[in-house]
């Protein structure tokens, strides 16, 4: 299969290139020709760009049934505790309708260039297996992140791709000290939200002495990312950096229950990797699009003016080489994830740069197919 398009952006830098095949085999990319013949190209797309596909690097989408039911409520009532509302609705909903409701968020991943995720699945066992019952239906690329909700960290560790802590502060330190060191022996991801709430970090120091990012760095838990870092000190921040952690950013939730908004500026400042996270269904779209155009905008207030290009590449190339997937990164050798972004729609006219246009003014209008594996997922004949 040879797929080709007026540009592309191309390997872990994003460049931009002109002219571009991409040829597929097994699911997998095999050759870039840059500059070929179109005529080559099984499906040839003008006025367009090949993205790589993105990375939604936190979310939740088991919540997808109870869409806008938090509207209003604060981050308390709405998720953070067992007799919040999103877990009112959780208990109720038949395990049927609650991979319905997964399966819904998939498809509109799927139409805004997502072709990746990593959510964290509540319901222990359970859970991670109606998660995966909802991608054997649409073919994402899932990262099932579990926690050991009624049952062992080996059993969930044992059927997810990791552990996706809610807060530290649920665990002692030797349990958090044994989580780490099983994801390890078993080749699985550690990640959890941190510093989310200010309420968070004060309750980290009242039982442990410490706030929660300052406990993990000194446990030495070797984590693969966190979320959040909302109310992260400078001194914190700047020791993710020195030990080159990802961090993922998930602003527009934050800012839909009225929290502080993410240390971004902070971020670009000190050069943490950083990645971002559409979060909750129920609070948010899962719109990788709108997310880039909010953090713009914080980053802004923030006192920074962010490069485009590395925020696009905060959602792809990024966590891809920060996590080693074999995705978000059009090169040899890579999964053939990508979407195909149509310059010719009225929304992005006249911008001239690529990287503006995508970042600042790019939507689900301008997705004209997505791929994943080199296989289209996206229907021409009725919306996704």
């Amino acid at each position: 299969m040879i797929i080709g398009a007026t540009y592309a952006l191309i390997g872990p830098d994003l460049r931009l290139c002109k002219d571009v095949l991409v040829y597929i085999e097994s699911g997998k990319i095999s050759r870039l020709l840059i500059g070929g013949k179109r005529s080559e190209a099984h499906v040839f797309y003008e006025e367009a760009v090949l993205v790589p596909g993105f990375i939604n690097m936190h979310t939740h989408i088991g919540d997808a049934i109870a869409r806008e039911k938090a509207y209003g409520l604060t981050i308390f009532e709405s998720v953070a505790r067992p007799d919040s509302i999103k877990f009112k609705i959780l208990s109720e909903t038949p395990p049927e309708k609650l991979v319905d409701g997964m399966v819904t968020a998939l498809k509109e991943m799927a139409a805004r260039g997502i072709t990746t995720f990593f959510d964290f699945r509540e319901g222990g066992v359970l859970g991670v297996k109606l998660l995966r019952d909802a991608i054997s239906k649409f073919p994402l690329n899932g990262f099932a992140m579990g926690r050991p909700d009624g049952c062992s960290v080996e059993d969930v560790l044992e059927i997810s791709d990791g552990l996706g802590l809610s807060s530290l502060n649920a665990y002692r330190n030797e349990e958090l000290i044994s989580f780490a060191e099983k994801t390890k022996e078993m080749n699985k991801y550690l990640a959890f939200h941190c510093s989310e709430t200010i309420e968070q970090r004060e309750e980290s120091i009242k039982k442990f002495g410490v706030s929660d990012i300052s406990r993990a760095l000194e446990l030495n838990l070797d984590f693969d990312f966190v979320i959040h870092l909302n109310y992260a000190e400078d001194e914190e921040l700047a020791l993710l950096a020195q030990k080159n952690k990802l961090i993922t950013f998930c602003p527009r939730a934050n800012l839909y229950l009225g929290l502080k908004p993410p240390p971004i500026a902070d971020a670009i400042e000190l050069s943490i990797p950083f990645a971002l996270g559409t979060d909750n269904i129920m609070l948010n779209s899962p719109d990788i699009f709108r997310e880039l155009e909010t953090a713009v905008r914080l980053s802004r207030i923030q006192g920074a003016t962010p490069d485009p290009k590395q925020l696009l590449s905060a959602v792809t190339a990024t966590p891809s080489k920060a996590l080693k997937l074999k995705t978000g990164i059009i090169d040899i050798g890579y999964q053939a994830d990508f979407f195909v972004f149509d310059l010719a729609k009225p929304n992005v006219a006249f911008v001239g740069d690529i990287y503006k246009t995508i970042v600042l003014r790019g939507s689900e209008m301008n997705v004209i197919q997505t791929y994943i594996a080199g296989k289209p997922v996206l229907s021409q004949n009725e919306p996704p």
